[in-house]
């Protein structure tokens, strides 16, 4: 409370009995906060006009955390278990766990934003909350980066299963079409060719040693080769269903651990 038109020779403002001047601060009830302590200042305001009288009430506030909690860290962390639903379905439903991982991230976007805009503009400061946000949040988008990479994995391998089924499938019908005559002139006809190798002559004058043997570049760039294929098979993933059979206890098992140490810090530290 200040005067913006009279200065201190004018009016003067004093608290009359000190902080029992302000009455109603312990019966508020704030749904985000708690009232721990208020006190009284006289201060005055120096402009160039004159010195300005004014009255200043401060508040100690402290949060409640089961506002936040109810309204904040339990729906995010629902949200979290409910990515995970898409790892107890099968690779081939496509639309089902899309929607799922889809949903989730931006439910948990749309859960951060509101967050942001309820809580008090703190542009210099990490909040807790914006942490636990932070976690939840990447879970959740890598639930659905998990499954991009066992359904790439699974539609590569069924890919190469079906190019080494095509030659066969090939081979089998041209052996279909083979009757016995044509065995048994290939047959009469081999047995007719004779082959003589007394009009060869073999000399070393006749080899030259220097194509059989393989350059010095051309051995660096198959050692580099083969050290790519090795390294590509590797990172490959074998079977692509155990990706989620891994997941289903990774992923819990691993946000119970970061809750751990998010509580243990926050509340004790």
């Amino acid at each position: 409370l200040s005067s913006g038109g009279y200065d201190e020779n004018d009016v003067t403002f004093t608290w009359l009995r000190g902080n029992d001047s302000v009455h109603g601060i312990e019966k508020l009830r704030l749904s985000q906060y708690t009232v721990e302590r208020y006190h009284t200042l006289v201060s005055k305001s120096q402009q160039e006009t004159g010195s300005y009288p004014r009255l200043i009430l401060q508040f100690e506030l402290r949060r409640n955390v089961l506002y936040f909690i109810l309204e904040t860290y339990v729906p995010s962390t629902l949200l979290v278990m409910l990515s995970w639903v898409s790892f107890w379905i099968t690779l081939d439903s496509v639309p089902a766990r899309t929607c799922i991982g889809v949903t989730t991230v931006l439910s948990m976007t749309t859960l951060m934003i509101g967050s942001r805009s309820s809580l008090s503009k703190t542009s210099c400061f990490i909040k807790a909350i914006d942490v636990y946000l932070g976690i939840c949040f990447s879970f959740i988008f890598g639930a659905l980066v998990e499954y991009a990479m066992a359904h790439y994995s699974s539609s590569q391998k069924s890919a190469a299963k079906v190019s080494e089924e095509g030659p066969a499938n090939e081979l089998s019908e041209e052996m279909e079409e083979v009757n016995i005559t044509n065995i048994l002139n290939n047959s009469i006809t081999s047995y007719k060719q004779k082959i003589s190798f007394t009009g060869i002559e073999i000399s070393s004058d006749n080899v030259n040693c220097s194509d059989l043997t393989m350059k010095s570049h051309e051995k660096i760039k198959c050692v580099l080769r083969n050290k790519m294929h090795r390294i590509i098979d590797y990172f490959t993933i074998q079977n692509p269903g155990n990706v989620d059979h891994y997941s289903k206890l990774l992923f819990p098992l691993l946000f119970m651990v970061v809750n751990v140490f998010y509580w243990a810090y926050y509340l004790y530290f």
